[in-house]
């Protein structure tokens, strides 16, 4: 009897091995960081791509060397900044076709202002759309933003209004500025510059898996968006361009839900956020985020005719990981969702609010499992270790057995 317990108690072990190696690898994402030219600080930007694969969890990320072992990082968020000194750029050429384009040529000094600028312009009611290239010989031109919007370009307390633009970070040493002057008439374009300091506002990420449809409730006099995203994504925010003059607006974010009340399950509409959508206005929401694939918007119309859209952005405030990099070192990012917060002595040493950090990316976001193995790896069911233990088994059951069967004859 002791010799089967003892036998019981092998095979369970034995069993429990077996499972604790066929579900241990949890790693489901794999990205590599890139722009690593010296020894340093770095800020690295978290993408939606890698936030959206670690379920808005950052514990579950890592970041690992070449040999796999792990490099300690602090989380940080960017906050707005306070400073509001104006900084204005040259114009080197200007240009203006009657009915057609107004260009304007600057130098680009793109690490002073970071992939933005800021446009002041003298009032209008009139809504501009804008393209902006880049150049090394200002003549031949390469394209950065096309056909963007500037719309609100009225200050009721004062006679100008400052208007920021972003686009992509670039290494052109001029780029230029077209305004489509082929609808209306021309803007009076008093300035180009940027905020010297620190930002005056966050710069938040635009979430471009987010598709929209909007409809039209005619019997509740609501105009219905419905946003959509093939993955769940962190949304902190929602920008509307409007084209309709003089509306002031009610509107509400809701967000589906379920619930299970008595084995019966329910679906709800959870509100998230009230609002107001106002001419004259930046009508930029944020709000505390949601981890949603699908979300509503509903504004209501009243006896009004619906308003028109000229542009709507699902936004995503931006968060980085602060790490020590070595120069030409190949790391590696990891999610795994086994994973707990780590617990790392850098965070005591690390001043968030610095603006001088290196730049880096995280690049090649994969999904990754047991069937992405390199080749030259076997699997666990082809390993010596899994043979032994087999053999092992074998060995037991056998002697389990033999020894039953040498008691049966000694009793007879």
């Amino acid at each position: 009897m002791k010799v089967q317990k003892t036998t019981q108690m092998n095979f369970k072990i034995v069993i429990s091995f077996i499972l604790c190696s066929s579900f241990g690898f949890a790693q489901s994402h794999k990205a590599k960081i890139d722009n690593i030219q010296k020894d340093g600080f770095y800020k690295i930007q978290i993408t939606p791509e890698v936030l959206s694969a670690a379920n808005d969890n950052l514990d579950y990320l890592r970041i690992q060397d070449k040999n796999k072992n792990e490099v300690p990082y602090v989380v940080c968020s960017e906050t707005n900044g306070n400073s509001s000194l104006f900084e204005k750029l040259e114009i080197r050429s200007k240009a203006v076709i009657k009915d057609s384009i107004s260009s304007f040529v600057i130098n680009n000094y793109s690490s002073k202002y970071n992939g933005e600028l800021v446009l002041e312009i003298s009032n209008s009611k009139i809504n501009k759309y804008y393209n902006l290239s880049g150049s090394n010989d200002q003549t031949e031109w390469f394209g950065l933003v096309a056909n963007q919007l500037l719309s609100d370009l009225n200050n009721e307390s004062g006679t100008a209004v400052k208007k920021l633009i972003s686009f992509p970070l670039n290494n052109y040493k001029f780029l230029k500025l077209e305004f489509i002057d082929k609808k209306s008439l021309p803007v009076n374009l008093l300035g180009i510059g940027y905020y010297k300091g620190a930002k005056t506002e966050q710069r938040n990420i635009i979430l471009k898996d987010f598709k929209h449809q909007i409809s039209q409730n005619k019997r509740e006099k609501k105009t219905i968006i419905n946003f959509k995203s093939n993955n769940f994504q962190k949304v902190d925010g929602i920008s509307f361009q409007i084209a309709t003059k003089l509306y002031s607006r009610n509107a509400i974010l809701f967000v589906n839900r379920t619930e299970t009340v008595k084995k019966q399950t329910k679906n709800f509409r959870q509100k998230i956020l009230n609002f107001v959508v106002k001419a004259n206005s930046s009508n930029l929401f944020i709000f505390d985020g949601i981890f949603e694939k699908n979300f509503t918007v509903e504004i209501e119309n009243n006896d009004n005719q619906h308003l028109t859209f000229s542009n709507i952005e699902v936004l995503q405030k931006p968060v980085y990981v602060i790490s020590n990099l070595k120069a030409n070192e190949k790391y590696a990012v990891i999610i795994d969702s086994t994973l707990s917060k780590p617990q790392y002595d850098l965070d005591g040493f690390i001043i968030k609010s610095k603006t001088d950090y290196l730049k880096a990316s995280i690049l090649n976001l994969k999904k990754v499992g047991v069937t992405q193995k390199n080749a030259s790896e076997k699997s666990f069911w082809q390993s010596k270790v899994f043979m032994w233990i087999c053999i092992l088994f074998a060995v037991a059951t056998i002697g389990y057995f033999a020894i039953g069967l040498l008691k049966d004859m000694k009793k007879e």
